[in-house]
């Protein structure tokens, strides 16, 4: 049975386009075949792979690193992949605070103000016990200023927390040189950052800080490159409600290689130790690229660009990008007011040129892009003076701006997102209290999202989780009125609540991801409480 296995999925390949690299196999001959399963690792014959295959299965990957000239290097799929597959799951090369979280212990991450310090390295901690052993976190910038430089005196701006980071990047070099030139063979983009004039924040901040506060002897050259390759290729974590509430920022070998793409075909989430996880969002074919998105998907293909040009240096040419209704969802469309009942719908004829004309697909009018840059500046200055959490405001805002808008657009969709999820959740308001008006209000905003969310962001998405779980609310409390008045038939029932079965299954499996001290990890626990219950409720049926 396991060598058909290893013949099956596992064939030596001796012909792969472009991949002309020699390894080693395990018993030390240079070897040219490589398992297909992986692509990573190298056999003298078929006879060791077999011999090798007990101890290779366990590691064998799926996916390979492939160099392109265009993107560098990024990861294929080495074999097909079904939706939820792990793809890769991996530990951080540096992990620590936003550089925007404020004062916070270095140990812990909790919110510090600054009077409790670290005896060896002067900088502000919580003062417990456990923040100042060799294990914590602490420990990396701690013992990097105090064998090598001097520790901080007085008080410490905030803008020192954007050099943690680089300190423990640097720690690396001897703590483990293996990890060390991984890192630094990460994408920098010093050049584009040094033209932007970034590289000015971080000689104001990191190097003044790490060369002139703390004393330590380290090249100017290397700071800014380790600047740039946490800017680019960092992920951030979300945040846990224990500690780190601004959430943390985390530098990863092999993940910082994904491909992006607008309409992405794998997802990220994180344990509770930092790691990262990757996942098939959708079917994966072998041979296909595996893409995250790095941006916002329910943001408009100029919103989008931008976001990517200044965080990732990089211009988008997905099909999504180069496509004015954005896969038909006019996401960035504006009803044209020269046409009958503003019928017609205005769209960017060149989404990838913020500077191009605005088209109406109706009567062909056209709009230069300031026309509706200053129609999405005036939005945008609504909806960030929307109340939170009331129910009115963002009813008022849909009925007003969709006139201007496409139903779609992404302004709107962010107010529809919001009004959903609070119909039935806000204070002093339960979903089965909710009248029928509400439900078919809420419901219809769900199915509406959701059918943008399979174009935008397709499979078992935190965007999809969400969406399947307030529909199915509505589903359920409508089924609890009907046998109330007894206004429905035990098979139509039973039919209602297998539908609601489903979606709590999608949905709680996609909220299992995640860390249970996150909204969603608190939503998965909940979500699996509510299948339990349908799933006793459907045996009293039976």
């Amino acid at each position: 049975m396991i060598r058909s296995t290893i013949s099956h999925v596992y064939q030596l390949t001796t012909e792969m386009p472009g991949l002309e690299e020699i390894g080693k196999c395990f018993c030390g001959k240079e070897a040219l075949q490589r398992c297909s399963g992986c692509q990573s690792v190298f056999y003298c014959s078929r006879e060791h792979q077999k011999a090798d295959w007990k101890k290779h299965r366990s590691n064998c990957r799926a996916y390979r690193v492939e160099r392109t000239l265009n993107v560098g290097r990024r990861l294929i799929a080495c074999r097909d992949l079904k939706a939820g597959d792990v793809i890769l799951q991996e530990k951080p090369l540096v992990m620590g605070p936003k550089y925007t979280a404020g004062q916070v212990c270095l140990g812990c991450y909790s919110s510090v103000d600054g009077r409790t310090k670290c005896s060896q390295c002067g900088w502000p901690t919580c003062g417990r016990v456990e923040c100042h052993t060799n294990d914590s976190d602490h420990a990396v910038e701690c013992g990097l200023i105090a064998s090598g430089g001097r520790p901080i005196v007085g008080s410490l701006p905030v803008q020192a927390y954007q050099s943690v980071m680089v300190l423990r990047c640097l720690a690396l070099k001897d703590q483990n040189p293996g990890r060390w030139e991984e890192l630094l063979q990460l994408e920098s983009h010093v050049h584009e950052r040094r033209q932007r004039g970034l590289e000015d924040v971080d000689q104001a901040t990191s190097v003044r800080l790490i060369r002139e506060t703390l004393g330590l002897d380290v090249p100017e050259e290397l700071i800014l490159q380790l600047c740039g390759i946490l800017m680019v290729n960092s992920f951030e974590q979300p945040p846990l409600k224990a500690n780190s509430p601004q959430g943390l920022v985390a530098v990863y070998s092999t993940a910082s290689l994904l491909e992006h793409d607008c309409v992405a075909n794998a997802i990220k989430t994180f344990t509770n130790n930092g790691d990262i996880v990757i996942r098939a969002a959708v079917p994966i074919s072998k041979g296909d690229k595996i893409a995250l998105c790095y941006t916002e998907p329910l943001w408009g293909t100029v919103n989008r660009q931008r976001h990517l040009s200044q965080t990732k240096f990089f211009q988008c040419v997905c099909e999504r990008c180069k496509d004015p209704t954005e896969l038909d969802t006019f996401i960035s469309g504006l009803h044209c007011q020269k046409c009958p009942q503003q019928s017609g719908i205005l769209l960017i004829e060149n989404p990838t040129d913020d500077a191009s004309d605005w088209k109406c697909r109706q009567c062909g009018t056209r709009q230069p892009a300031n026309y509706v840059a200053e129609i999405i500046e005036s939005v945008g200055k609504e909806i960030v003076a929307l109340k939170k959490g009331s129910l009115k405001d963002c009813e008022v805002f849909l009925r007003k701006f969709s006139k201007i808008l496409h139903p779609n657009h992404f302004y709107l969709t962010d107010v529809k997102m919001a009004l959903c999820q609070m119909y039935g959740h806000l204070e002093g308001q339960s979903l089965i209290e909710m009248n029928d008006d509400t439900l078919i209000a809420k419901e219809a905003l769900a199915l509406e999202l959701l059918k943008v969310a399979d174009a935008v962001s397709p499979g078992l998405t935190r965007l999809r989780a969400i969406l399947l779980y307030e529909l199915q609310a509505v589903l359920s409390v409508r089924c609890r009125k009907l046998c109330v008045t007894q206004s429905i038939s035990k098979e139509e029932l039973q039919a209602n609540v297998k539908v609601v079965r489903k979606m709590l299954q999608e949905s709680s499996t996609i909220f299992s991801w995640e860390p249970e001290e996150t909204d969603e990890g608190q939503l998965a626990v909940i979500s699996a409480k509510e299948l339990r219950d349908v799933e006793l409720f459907l045996k009293t049926l039976d």
